[in-house]
């Protein structure tokens, strides 16, 4: 698995970069809309922005919580008072047919507004809504990515925003620092 997805960033990263094609010509809600076909009571945060991603990024959570976008004055008002809001993160590669599901916990950390990630379900609804996306996702042909992949060190590869020690998650999902 690990020489497919080496050979594969190998000939997408050759060809030039192709942000601009994505912000130009990539439906953000393609998946958002597949979900909320397919999910029953979920809340979908549509965090999708081409400008360093490759991905659909998207914030899900059940619909009887609080529903607010993340960074919205609403969402931080809440974290202030109750604390946490948990949910689904889901990216998926346009690039290449990966995702990576994780389960997330927003909270309020004396006024600073903190993402953690999850390697268990936080609750029943987050399990429910984590393997209906697993099974989307599965049954359009989209595989999720484990974690000790995601960081595994692509040869050859300089991005814009990281240039060296490239992992497999920046070439398919988010160049970052």
């Amino acid at each position: 698995m690990k020489e497919v997805l080496l050979n594969t960033i190998d000939r997408l990263y050759a060809k030039g970069d192709f942000h601009y094609v994505l912000a130009k010509y990539i439906d953000k809600d393609y998946w958002a809309r597949t979900f909320n076909d397919e999910v029953e009571q979920i809340f979908i945060d549509n965090l999708t922005d081409f400008s360093y991603s490759t991905c659909f990024s998207y914030f899900i959570q059940s619909s009887r919580g609080p529903n607010f976008r993340v960074g919205s004055d609403e969402f931080n008002d809440y974290l202030k008072e109750k604390n946490e809001i948990t949910g689904i993160m889901v990216l998926i590669s346009v690039i290449a047919p990966y995702s990576v599901v994780k389960y997330v916990r927003y909270h309020d950390n004396d006024g600073a507004i903190q993402m953690h990630e999850a390697y268990s379900p936080l609750d029943n609804e987050t399990e429910r809504i984590h393997i209906r996306m697993l099974e989307i996702l599965t049954n359009h042909g989209i595989q999720k990515l484990d974690d000790d992949l995601l960081h595994v060190v692509v040869p050859n590869i300089s991005l814009e925003l990281k240039e060296e020690d490239v992992t497999i998650f920046n070439c398919l999902f988010e160049d970052s620092y």
